[in-house]
């Protein structure tokens, strides 16, 4: 958390400008947290990570521009042990990445300004599955991948941006996505396909950067 604090605040010093006016690059990072409306593949639980968004200004228009995103986020690992030898750990880790690109809507200028953000991409889900006792006493450490699958997604992110007189802005954003024929697997063993939904949180600032 430290090196992530640091090279937020590195970031912060070499982008910022603090005039709005003077922006080609708009780069945000923040904290994000989604609830899946439903288990469905590798989304079991509530999921957290890191996120950004790209915005890049046109130089004609302050309201409507491209914007890019990437998130990370981890649904959570579970921790066993094979049965009759507790020494031998195995923890499975559930995570997704996620990119996406469209439109960034947004009123350019005042304290407090509202966006609103049509977006598409592609998402992954997996499980990393990895042997802790191994890297215990090896230091090497083993993973698997599993159940990794891509799928073409689409979300709807709205937000409201505080300009504290700092030069970055602070930054809320809700999102409604939706992913499309997610493959899941079923306790009897057996798997369906359909769409799932998730609502999204994201906490972070705003870097203005030439």
């Amino acid at each position: 958390m430290k090196k992530i604090t640091t090279i937020v605040l590195f970031a912060i010093l070499m982008l910022t400008t603090g005039y709005a006016k003077d922006w080609r690059w708009q780069v945000g990072p923040n904290l994000s947290f989604t609830y899946p409306f439903e288990k469905y593949a590798n989304a079991q639980t509530l999921g957290e990570g890191l996120g950004a968004k790209i915005i890049y200004n046109l130089g004609y228009n302050e309201w409507l521009n491209p914007r890019l995103d990437f998130i990370y986020l981890s649904y959570g690992s579970d921790r066993n042990s094979l049965p009759g030898n507790p020494y031998y750990v195995v923890e499975t880790r559930n995570e997704s990445f996620q990119l996406s690109t469209g439109l960034h809507i947004a009123k350019p200028k005042g304290i407090v300004r509202y966006y609103l953000a049509p977006l598409a991409g592609v998402f992954n889900y997996r499980s990393v599955v990895s042997d802790q006792s191994l890297y215990l006493y090896t230091g090497y450490q083993y993973s698997d991948t599993r159940g990794s699958q891509w799928k073409w997604g689409a979300r709807v992110q709205g937000g409201f941006l505080f300009d504290i007189g700092l030069g970055p802005l602070l930054d809320i954003g809700f999102t409604y996505q939706r992913i499309f024929n997610i493959e899941t697997q079923r306790d009897d063993g057996s798997s369906y396909r359909a769409d799932a939904e998730d609502f999204m949180l994201s906490l972070g600032i705003l870097i203005f950067a030439k």
